[in-house]
């Protein structure tokens, strides 16, 4: 073989060995450079996340895949709040990925065009510091974080915990379907999206508005700002009330405080152990402390029915209980009886109509019972001019009062058109009466003790007080022989003055008369109860 055809094959062989050099030479500059970049991004994501939240990271898993593009994938993510063993991580993650160009390979990633997160978890601790049991968390990687700027984050399921103060009561847990986050940084606020499912009531709320930036030293000054729709929050659940709301709104302020303005609508609210639904619309404001539920409502303007309620009062926390403190002092300036007798009975026609004038102060306290079982109620009305719908209460208190003019048998004179008074409070689902009085032309009735608003029993005595003298109430002989004893039940002015007891239930209330010492009672059915 000559020396130039030897020569001739080594060149095809040396390339070929160089190749293969360059090959391996490749290779292990990509592993090692896999393995660099993949130290580099772990280093960038603890570091800014422990910077940004002044909080331990922890991250199990990291992976990246190199072709067609640079994808990052991570796997069980938590930040420690403060470094923190006493409360849950503040954010856990249970995976992440994103995605950059071939150039990422080359130098840190800066920017994130695409954030994918799965299964997040943030648990906003108390703000009392005096819970705090550990010291504040201080990193260990340097000052100088890496800063990404992340264009859009989509959370699948996420689900944020209010941590409670006192161990023992359940958190405040919003469970958010879909979270779209833009404009995702540390420095800057970003523009949120998101859907979720109301714990209690059960309701679909969509809201829009923007977060942040977040204060790592104080989470509940954390700023925060939008607008929502809440829709088919059925109330039914919730112990003592029923129908179905829709609220829209908006807020502003931080986490720890937040001024909400807004609406509601209840087409169908109802007491559901007494009553019939009646259409119920707010227009209110309020404080809101995002971080445990606490709300100090501003006036708060209702209309219940035709009827308008102007309310204020606050929904507070209780030590060692389970739920909130609700008060709430009342007026209703210029409403209708027939709204809350509607919303009372379960009659669908009210059984008297009129103006009305309320005040009250309402207080329920926390805990699983029942509304009627566990409200306080302390109040005054006043109804003038009212007008009963059932014919035969209408005649039976027309008769009355003519009996009270002492013309029993003047068929053109005598009203049914009622006034009435009264000074109440409501303990246990007892209505008491300090004090009732109830009059028609002629005739005025004073009374006091309960009613029932479970079973509807009526337990009310006191008097009944005529114009008339007791002759003057009837005719012929029975008036004659009445009128020696004129002198013995006028008092004060009245012409007659005779004790009086109303019992039975709401639908047959008993009225008992009681003239020397012998009661006459008298059934007093109404219209709804012949039906029946």
């Amino acid at each position: 073989m000559s020396p130039g055809s030897l020569a001739s094959r080594r060149v095809p062989l040396g390339i070929f060995a160089v190749a293969v050099v360059l090959l391996i030479t490749g290779a292990g500059y990509l592993y090692l450079r896999e393995k660099f970049v993949e130290a580099l991004i772990r280093r960038s994501i603890t570091q800014t996340l422990e910077e940004r939240f002044h909080s331990k990271v922890e991250l199990a898993d990291l992976r990246i895949n190199v072709y067609p593009r640079v994808r990052v994938v991570g796997h069980n993510l938590s930040v420690r709040y403060h470094g923190r063993d006493d409360v849950p991580p503040l954010i856990q993650v249970e995976s992440f990925s994103f995605s950059a160009g071939l150039f990422s390979w080359l130098r840190p990633i800066k920017h994130i065009p695409l954030l994918r997160v799965e299964n997040m978890k943030i648990s906003i601790p108390p703000s009392d510091k005096a819970t705090v049991t550990s010291p504040e968390f201080k990193s260990s990687l340097p000052a100088a974080a890496s800063r990404i700027v992340i264009d859009r984050v989509m959370c699948e399921h996420t689900e944020i915990l209010i941590l409670p103060r006192q161990s023992g009561k359940v958190p405040l847990d919003w469970e958010i379907h879909n979270l779209t986050l833009t404009s995702a940084s540390a420095s800057q606020p970003f523009t949120f999206h998101g859907a979720l499912t109301n714990g209690k009531p059960v309701g679909e709320i969509t809201t829009d508005g923007q977060f942040g930036p977040w204060n790592a030293e104080e989470p509940g000054n954390t700023p925060v700002s939008g607008q929502y729709a809440f829709t088919d929050a059925n109330l039914n659940p919730l112990p003592g009330i029923g129908g179905i709301l829709s609220s829209t709104g908006k807020y502003t302020g931080v986490l720890g405080q937040l001024e909400v303005e807004g609406v509601t609508d209840t087409p169908d609210f109802s007491l559901d152990a007494t009553g019939t639904p009646v259409p119920l619309h707010t227009e209110f404001s309020a404080t809101v402390n995002g971080t445990n539920g606490d709300t100090q409502l501003h006036p708060v303007n209702a209309l219940l029915g035709k009827s308008l309620i102007v309310a204020e009062g606050s929904v507070m926390g209780v030590p060692n209980a389970s739920g909130h403190l609700i008060t709430i002092e009342a007026t209703v300036p210029n409403g209708r009886i027939q709204d809350f007798l509607k919303l009372a009975t379960h009659s669908e026609k009210p059984i008297m109509t009129g103006p009305v004038k309320i005040t009250a102060k309402l207080i329920i306290p926390p805990g699983k019972e029942q509304v009627f079982d566990k409200i306080s109620l302390d109040g005054q009305f006043g109804v003038q001019g009212a007008n009963w719908s059932s014919p035969p209460v209408r005649e039976k208190l027309e008769s009355l009062s003519r009996h009270g003019l002492g013309k029993p048998e003047a068929e053109d004179v005598g009203s049914s058109v009622s006034d009435f008074q009264g000074n109440f409070f409501i303990r246990q689902g007892v209505l008491h009466f300090r004090k009732l009085t109830f009059g028609v032309e002629g005739v005025a009735v004073d009374v006091a003790g309960t009613y029932s608003l479970r079973q509807g029993a009526l337990d009310l005595a006191g008097h009944l007080t005529l114009q008339s003298k007791l002759s003057q109430t009837v005719t012929g002989t029975k008036s004659f022989l009445l009128k020696a004893f004129d002198p013995f039940f006028a008092k004060k002015g009245a012409g007659t003055v005779l004790p009086i007891r109303i019992s039975g239930t709401r639908e047959n209330p008993v009225f008992t008369v009681t003239v020397f010492h012998k009661s006459f009672e008298k059934p007093f059915k109404t219209e709804n109860a012949k039906s029946r």
